[in-house]
């Protein structure tokens, strides 16, 4: 389903002269992800963990520029070579941080707001926001003021929108990161349920302890 060919790539920085310089994110890098696997990548910070994430969902080099080499494909399309639109109608994100991500105020509101750009119908989205919110249990989140809320708190609404969205892929830049063990229990459940659905899931961690039981593959780059 996704598949990486000797694919490095080099960020574009600008150094105090104002001088742009290539800064190296990945190198020969090949990687072959399967339809429905839960794949976790990990290693230290800088071993290019993330820039593999923005390779898949379409933020490099739409996003982030700098020099690729060689090929990322999505069912046999080159990623870099498509609208990321397009991309973004098979592959959904959660951030490290889930407020760079956040478009709304409300939560519910943010919750439908992918699902709303992909013109779903109205109807529907509501009907998977109301069985998202059961499933998650997070009935108590809908229809609040998202600066209100926890990190933890925040991190799960932007799970909910990537369920009601219902893409066939999902990719998670270190969700874990900011969160306390009582919520990582939470995620852990989100990212079960999304296997069972037959998701692909491609997730960035440096914890681990929480995927042993969900992952079928550990890359350490």
């Amino acid at each position: 389903m996704i598949e990486f060919k000797n694919v490095s790539f080099s960020y574009n920085t600008v150094n105090i002269d104002g001088e742009t310089i290539p800064v190296d994110g990945l190198k020969d890098f090949n990687l072959t992800v399967n339809k429905g696997e839960l794949l976790v990548l990990t290693g230290s910070s800088g071993c290019g963990k993330t820039t593999v994430t923005r390779l898949i969902n379409g933020l490099i080099p739409h996003y982030y520029k700098g020099e690729i080499r060689g090929s990322v494909t999505l069912n046999g399309e080159n990623i870099s070579e498509k609208p990321i639109y397009e991309t973004a109608a098979h592959v959904g994100s959660v951030f490290q941080n889930p407020r760079s991500q956040f478009f709304n105020v409300n939560t519910t509101d943010e919750i439908a707001f992918a699902a709303e750009n992909r013109k779903t119908d109205p109807a529907v989205i509501k009907e998977r926001i109301a069985d998202t919110a059961k499933i998650m249990g997070i009935e108590k989140l809908l229809n609040r003021n998202i600066f209100e809320l926890s990190g933890g708190e925040k991190q799960i609404i932007a799970c909910a929108g990537i369920n009601v969205l219902s893409p066939e892929i999902v990719v998670l830049d270190e969700p874990s990161s900011n969160l306390d063990i009582a919520v990582i229990e939470k995620l852990k459940e989100v990212l079960a349920l999304w296997k069972t659905q037959g998701k692909t899931i491609i997730i960035a961690e440096h914890r681990l302890y929480f995927l042993r039981e969900l992952a079928d593959r550990m890359r350490i780059l």
